[in-house]
């Protein structure tokens, strides 16, 4: 069984709807585990925390209550894997070859070493620039 750990932009894509990446998260989940980083998780609720800080209106600060509302009930379908200890170190290890990948990445990049895992992006850019990392893009 192949584990596909899903970054933070193909999980927003996901609960948008996207008309490739709902399928394909479907269909992978039939056979293979498909998981979100806790690094994921912290970043979706650090963008939902700050719309609503950003909120000026009544109307906008309920609106985002709803998409944190939504978002909160799309989480639960997801089984969610956390950043332990060796993931962290390899993280710094990572961190120290200064591959100019973003700290989030990196750290979802080290889990994925960590865990044998494939990571779901439309970022090769970014996460193509870490050593040995396999990744997909459901998205294309």
């Amino acid at each position: 069984m192949m584990t596909y750990l899903v970054d933070t932009d193909t999980f927003s894509l996901y609960a948008a709807e996207h008309p490739k990446v709902v399928p394909a998260v479907m269909r992978y989940r039939k056979t293979d585990s498909v998981v979100l980083p806790v690094i994921a998780v912290r970043e979706v609720w650090r963008g939902l925390v700050a719309l609503v800080d950003k909120a000026r209106t009544s109307e906008r600060e309920a609106a985002a209550y709803d998409l944190m509302t939504e978002t909160v009930n799309d989480l639960r379908e997801w089984p969610v894997v956390g950043f332990p200890l060796a993931a962290i170190r390899r993280y710094v290890e990572l961190k120290q070859q200064k591959l100019n990948v973003g700290a989030n990445d990196l750290k979802i990049g080290a889990i994925a070493l960590e865990a044998g895992a494939t990571v779901v992006t439309r970022n090769r850019r970014d996460f193509g620039r870490i050593p040995g990392l396999q990744i997909v893009d459901w998205s294309a």
